[in-house]
């Protein structure tokens, strides 16, 4: 299996419990997975089931051994998360006052 990593622009769904408070996010998701096209559809899967639109794709790669050890500390950490579980997301949202 092979980890990629996706940047998402999303939109919660009205049946989001944090819509009255977050008007968008941008989601980083990391999904062990054998091809991209595979990894893409897991990741889409997971946003629907936790009540996310995607607007926009921001970035997908596979997560090369030379991309991993450019990793900071939080990163790490995520992809390390999505390596015993198969799939991590983080979630960092606009309020919607900002």
């Amino acid at each position: 299996m092979n980890s990629y990593y996706f940047i998402l622009e999303v939109e919660p769904q009205l049946e989001n419990p944090l819509i009255a408070n977050v008007s968008r996010a941008v989601a980083h998701i990391w999904v062990l997975s054998t091809d991209i096209d595979e990894a893409r559809d897991i990741a889409l899967r997971f946003l629907k089931s936790d009540r996310w639109d995607l607007t926009e794709e921001k970035d997908a790669y596979l997560l090369t051994p030379e991309r991993i050890d450019g990793l900071g500390t939080e990163e790490l950490s995520n992809y390390q998360a999505a390596q015993s579980e198969g799939i991590h997301a983080m979630f960092y949202y606009w309020h919607r006052s900002e």
